[in-house]
């Protein structure tokens, strides 16, 4: 097994992992993993720092935990098929795990992380240059593989400038905690109107919208 298959193994163990380690260990790791994604795929070097990744989290657990992991993702295992071992994960699954905190990983979240992504965007000085304010915890920002911050485009109206409404309802779902059920929310077709309500934002609908949040929220009539 190559080291970035390993680290593949080590992404789609990364809850119980990360309890382990301790904080030296995660700033080293996030250190490495950072020079990957700047690397190469398939270079020496690329090669060569994901060895040292592998072996700042080896050396840093429990010597038993330590053990059955060498044995996983030694040399000797896994021959032409990694992804049965490592449940789908790869590499750019522990660097956004790691380095992002980004949970949208694996065989089953990262299609949606993609469709999601898919989306129109604005990137963070575009975002800026229309007056939005990039820090403000309202506005939607979603993580792409490569770490870079990008703010759907429904957000924004034609100047650039974010919607008041979409502001509401984002901070109404929680959109700093958890980014990717909101921008699920907003991307996905929804039962009143048979459309996503991305496709609403300035169409005379806010207060539909602001509803359909607070059903959503559970805070809506009857709630």
């Amino acid at each position: 097994m190559s080291a970035f298959e390993a680290l593949g193994v080590l992404a789609s163990r990364w809850e119980p992992l990360a309890r382990r380690l301790p904080p030296s260990a995660h700033r080293e790791l996030a250190a490495l993993l950072a020079r990957i994604r700047e690397e190469t795929p398939g270079g020496p070097d690329a090669e060569e720092l994901a060895e040292r990744a592998v072996a700042a989290v080896l050396g840093a657990l429990p010597e038993d935990e330590a053990l059955g992991l060498r044995k996983e993702t030694g040399p000797s295992r896994l021959a032409g098929s990694p992804g049965r071992e490592a449940g789908g994960f790869d590499a750019g699954d522990l660097c956004m795990l790691v380095i992002d905190g980004n949970p949208m990983v694996g065989p089953v979240l990262g299609p949606v992380r993609e469709r999601l992504l898919g989306a129109p965007a604005l990137s963070e000085d575009e975002a800026a240059r229309g007056g939005a304010r990039p820090a403000d915890r309202a506005l939607l920002v979603l993580t792409d593989p490569r770490g870079q911050h990008r703010y759907p485009a429904f957000q924004f109206d034609p100047r650039g400038r974010p919607w008041e409404v979409v502001l509401r309802v984002n901070s109404l779902l929680g959109s700093a905690e958890d980014p990717w059920g909101t921008a699920d929310w907003w991307l996905s077709e929804h039962v009143w109107w048979g459309r996503p309500p991305s496709e609403l934002p300035g169409t005379g609908q806010d207060a539909a919208l602001w509803a359909a949040g607070l059903d959503a929220a559970g805070l809506g009539e009857g709630d």
